[in-house]
């Protein structure tokens, strides 16, 4: 049963997939990259040190739409399955008198197959119908092809032949263009304006790989300079980069840093286009806006790009702002540790419902608003699957290495430990570059120790059965019938799942 709206703003949760915090300007950087985000913030509230609740999409997704961390809801990597009882926002949100609609360049949240467990009244993404955004021909064309994988690669094979590395990057990365998403989220915001309140989610592609915006925007950071050809290479094969088969290829991964910087000009751009185009309708002062990322990203640092299987900061380290007019002071900064975790139940106490909220879920978060004096004691615990379909890694012997060990780590504003499954441990003071010449893993043991048994602590007050050195990760049938890249396929139907 529906409860009334006490006139409740929109909801509007845009999710940078892989934006890292130290390229945004209200964080520190100089690089001017993100002149529209930065100005939201100075409007809004800034967490300062705000951290992802998990290293891969699809767990930190859903941690996003539920506040619980994945041991609780059980979604560990993106081909994993899920369970029924899942309460997430705009199931929620529908309690409270709203329309739920989402548009998204990949199925992440919903995870393809899981769309009735997240309650959206529309949610759009390749292979699950039209859209009523405008979009390119080859966009719309893309979105359905995808829905037929074996069809989609033979194309995709054919078409590799004639366009080269850089060919295919730049058409991978026109296909994932964030515009539509905006386009398609303003047109339900104006549709649906003096009626009802609406949620209104998207996950923009951008910064994710591969990093290819428009040329525009490339050559404000290239400032005349060349991409190295090596670049799409790497970008196009990210494991043969880690295995080392590139070699150190240092110019190349600058090009490739450059490209990812260019795609975060230039998602700045249309979010700002997309939140001026809202400022003139009157849309944004009666909205909640919440401008975040699912994860950070490594850009070559420890030999490593991309994201997943990991738990260094720039891969934790997240920005994240809330814009509510209105409702919250403009210029706020909170300085301690904050959580994915905590936006959904901020976001409940920002519209008067954070009790009924509580009892309505079980929540791993708390609303930032109202964590009072406990900010010095707390900690957050994070870890990374071993890698899921381990036969897609076996021409990358040093690869395979890495993904197969299991990290977890507790973070405290003050340390940050490391657990690894070969035996390896790491203690770094909070803000310290993880290298091991400030690894103080032998000079600190009683910190170590203490942050170790906190850390165990956490994980069997959720699961008693817990074992440090297991991590589960179940497949999901539903997940891998979505499924269009073929080596994937392949060892999915080797193992029964297609």
């Amino acid at each position: 049963m529906n409860r009334l709206p006490k006139d409740h703003p929109n909801v509007i949760l845009v999710i940078l997939d892989s934006a890292r915090k130290d390229m945004f300007g209200c964080y520190g950087s100089s690089d001017g990259l993100t002149p529209n985000i930065d100005a939201l913030a100075e409007g809004g509230l800034k967490l300062q040190d705000h951290y992802a609740a998990a290293c891969g999409s699809a767990p930190a997704h859903v941690s996003i739409f539920s506040g619980q961390h994945p041991v609780r809801h059980k979604v560990l990597h993106n081909l994993s399955e899920m369970k029924n009882d899942l309460v997430a926002v705009p199931l929620l949100l529908r309690q409270l008198g709203y329309k739920c609609f989402g548009h998204c360049k990949a199925s992440f949240t919903p995870p393809a197959g899981y769309e009735d467990l997240f309650g959206f009244d529309e949610m759009k993404y390749p292979g699950a119908g039209k859209t009523s955004a405008r979009k390119s021909l080859r966009g719309m064309l893309a979105d359905r092809l995808r829905g037929f994988p074996i069809l989609y690669h033979s194309l995709k094979q054919l078409y590799e032949k004639f366009s080269g590395d850089e060919g295919m990057i730049r058409a991978s990365a026109a296909i994932h263009d964030g515009r539509d998403s905006l386009n398609y989220l303003r047109h339900q915001l104006e549709k649906f304006k003096d009626r009802e309140p609406i949620f209104a989610y998207t996950t923009l592609l951008h910064p994710h790989m591969p990093y290819c915006p428009p040329k525009s925007f490339c050559d404000r950071v290239f400032k005349g300079l060349r991409p190295h050809p090596l670049s799409f290479k790497i970008m196009r094969n990210i494991h043969a980069y880690v295995n080392g088969d590139f070699g150190p290829a240092d110019e190349a991964m600058e090009s490739v840093r450059k490209f990812y910087q260019a795609d975060l000009l230039y998602v700045d751009h249309i979010l700002g286009e997309f939140i001026k185009e809202l400022n003139r309708r009157g849309i944004l002062e009666h909205s909640i806006l919440v401008v975040t990322s699912d994860h950070g990203e490594v850009l070559g640092e420890y030999g490593y790009l991309n994201h997943g299987n990991m738990v260094w900061e720039e891969l934790l380290a997240t920005p994240a702002i809330i814009s509510a007019p209105g409702r919250l002071k403009e210029g706020m900064v909170i300085s301690d540790l904050t959580s994915a975790l905590d936006l959904m139940p901020t976001i409940f106490d920002l519209l008067g419902e954070g009790d009924w909220l509580r009892e309505q879920t079980i929540l791993d978060g708390k609303s930032v608003l109202s964590q009072g004096g406990e900010a010095d004691n707390r900690f957050l615990v994070v870890d990374s699957p071993p890698a899921v379909l381990p036969e897609r890694y076996k021409k990358y012997p040093r690869t395979l290495f890495e993904l197969s060990i299991i990290r977890r780590a507790i973070r405290t504003a003050s340390y940050k430990y490391i657990w690894q499954s070969d035996g390896r441990c790491q203690l770094y003071r909070t803000g310290d570059s993880e290298l091991e010449e400030n690894n103080l893993y032998t000079s600190k043991p009683q910190v170590a120790t203490k942050m170790h048994e906190k850390m165990v602590r956490f994980y069997q007050e959720m699961n008693p059965s817990f074992q440090m050195d297991q991590y589960p990760v179940p497949l999901s049938k539903k997940v891998a019938a979505k499924m269009t890249d073929p080596r994937i396929r392949q060892e999915l139907q080797r193992l029964g799942y297609l």
